[in-house]
Parts: C-alpha cells; sequence; structure tokens
C-alpha cells in the first residue's frame, strides 16, 4: 500500500458546530504536515434548509444561496489561514453529499477526511447512520471522524487495536506516521480471541514484529494482550483507561465480511466513540506486510 503523507485534507462543512470542530483538528493536522485544506459544502435539493444553519442570512433564490455558501467559506479559510497559517481551497457543489465527498477527494487528490459524526439541518442522515459507514468503507483515502466531545486538538495517546484479521496490520505506517508528528505514545492493545495456544503464539509474534517497527522509530509506547469476544467494548473501555485521544481501525474488521463491508467491530467503535477514530480502507491484496524501514 502507498505510503500515507498528508498533503490536502477535505473537511465536509454543513456549518453546524461538529463540522466546525472538525475544521479546528483538520487546521491543526494541516499545520504540523504543512498540508492544505478542501472546504467542501453541497447543496442538496431542499436547499432552504440552509436557513435552519444560518438564519441571519437572507436567503429566497439558489443563487443567493450559493452567493451565502462562498462568503461563508471565504471567512472559513480566512480565519484558518490566520489561526494556523494553512492555506484553504473552498468548493460548493450540488448533489449527493456522499458522492460529491468522493468525487471531490479524488478531484483534488486528498490524502485525509476530517468530518463531524453529527451534523444537523438536512444532512443529519449522511453524518449518523448507514450513510456514515458507506462513506468511510468506500472512501479511498483514510477518515477521521469527530464528535462534539473531542473539544481537545491534537492527539498524545493513540491507540492501536490489533486483531487477528487479515488487513489488521496495515494501519501501523498511519499510526507511526501521526504520532511522529504528534509526538504522541502508541499503545499496542493486542485482541486475541481464540483459546488455541498455537494461535496465541503466533499471534503474540505478529505483536512482536509491530513492537520492533515501533520502537525502531524512536516512539514511547506500551503493548497489553486482552482476551475476550466482545472486541469493541475492549478497545473502547481500554482507550480510556490510556487516556487516547485517537483510536486507529481497520474498515474490515470481521474477517468473515469483505473488504469493501464494514464488520461490527467498525460499526460499535465508530457509533459509540467519543474519542476521535481514524478508519482505514485496506488493501485488498495479500501482500505481506514488511517492515518500512
Amino acid at each position: 500500500m502507498k505510503a500515507f503523507n498528508i498533503q490536502k485534507i477535505l473537511i465536509p462543512i454543513d456549518f453546524s458546530d461538529t463540522s466546525m470542530l472538525a475544521i479546528e483538528h483538520a487546521g491543526f493536522t494541516a499545520q504540523l504536515f504543512k498540508a492544505e485544506l478542501v472546504l467542501l459544502h453541497v447543496i442538496e435539493k431542499h436547499w432552504e434548509q440552509f436557513s435552519i444553519v444560518a438564519p441571519e442570512l437572507r436567503i429566497s433564490t439558489p443563487s443567493d444561496l450559493m452567493n451565502a455558501i462562498e462568503k461563508k467559506l471565504g471567512e472559513v479559510a480566512a480565519d484558518i489561514l490566520k489561526k494556523y497559517g494553512v492555506k484553504s481551497t473552498h468548493v460548493t457543489s450540488n448533489g449527493n453529499i456522499f458522492n460529491e465527498i468522493l468525487t471531490v477527494s479524488k478531484e483534488h487528490n486528498v490524502d485525509l477526511v476530517v468530518m463531524g459524526t453529527h451534523g444537523t439541518s438536512g444532512v443529519v442522515e449522511f453524518f449518523i447512520g448507514s450513510n456514515t459507514f458507506k462513506m468511510v468503507t468506500q472512501s479511498e483515502c483514510p477518515i477521521i471522524s469527530v464528535q462534539a466531545h473531542a473539544k481537545k486538538l491534537g492527539f498524545t495517546n493513540i491507540l492501536l487495536p490489533i486483531d487477528d484479521s487479515a488487513h489488521s496490520r496495515q494501519k501501523v505506517n498511519h499510526a507511526i506516521v501521526l504520532a511522529k508528528h504528534f509526538a504522541s505514545k502508541i499503545h499496542i492493545l493486542g485482541l486475541f480471541d481464540s483459546t488455541d495456544e498455537t494461535d496465541r503464539k503466533k499471534f503474540e509474534i505478529k505483536l512482536d514484529q509491530i513492537e520492533e517497527y515501533v520502537k525502531k522509530c524512536n516512539l514511547p509506547y506500551t503493548r497489553k494482550t486482552v482476551d475476550g469476544k466482545n472486541q469493541s467494548k475492549t478497545t473502547y473501555d481500554y482507550a480510556k483507561s490510556v487516556d487516547a485521544d485517537l483510536i486507529v481501525i481497520m474498515t474490515d474488521q470481521d474477517e468473515a465480511i469483505t473488504g469493501r463491508l464494514m464488520g461490527t467491530y467498525a460499526q460499535q467503535i465508530i457509533n459509540h466513540s467519543k474519542i476521535p477514530v481514524l478508519s482505514i480502507q485496506p488493501t485488498l491484496a495479500n501482500i505481506p506486510w514488511v517492515h518500512p524501514y
């Protein structure tokens, strides 16, 4: 899989509190990576609902709406430049939010999407429910989802849950890259759900390799293996115990389900985590994982 490098970050904006919080997270991240931002607002069919988001604006026609959105996006871009020294491109498009985010991501060669998970004003069905999973599982670039609780910017403690699924180790490089830029500690959490001792030995060898890589990168880390079937609850409980501010997951945690669908584990983490979640679409080719050093 290609190296993870953040040069452009896309933020879908509906001007709700959570999308504005996502802008702060993205601006802070862009500052560290010396990246640029792409601010996207999608106008759906029922454009009158914009007045719910910005009631102070007098909007009576579609052209008025477009002008109002462009003005607000320009104000957001100016604020980001002043606060973080980060340049932004803003895009206003018409259509389905899900499709437009995927299209704009590809057109602008986006490396990361940062989005609020609880939008309002007509786009709520995108930001919560099945469309969120659809976006996360079909986006070619990683997505950081942020809930309203995630006020703290930056990631000091990154939780790296490792299970025995085929692609679990593919997220290690992403965690390493972020940890280097944010000066984070990585918490390696082995999620083991078998009673077979041979399986355990193989699993611990996998964790040994990951630990060796993290150590070679000169990053602080912890390591723990936990047994149990309810891996989502185990992950979230452990995240709270180490004060994690980012959980890194793959979107194919259930090995019986193909990489294009989202397993129960990932669904539960994204649905219930008050901690930001980085979701990564796996490379489907069965390529052996090797140390990238």
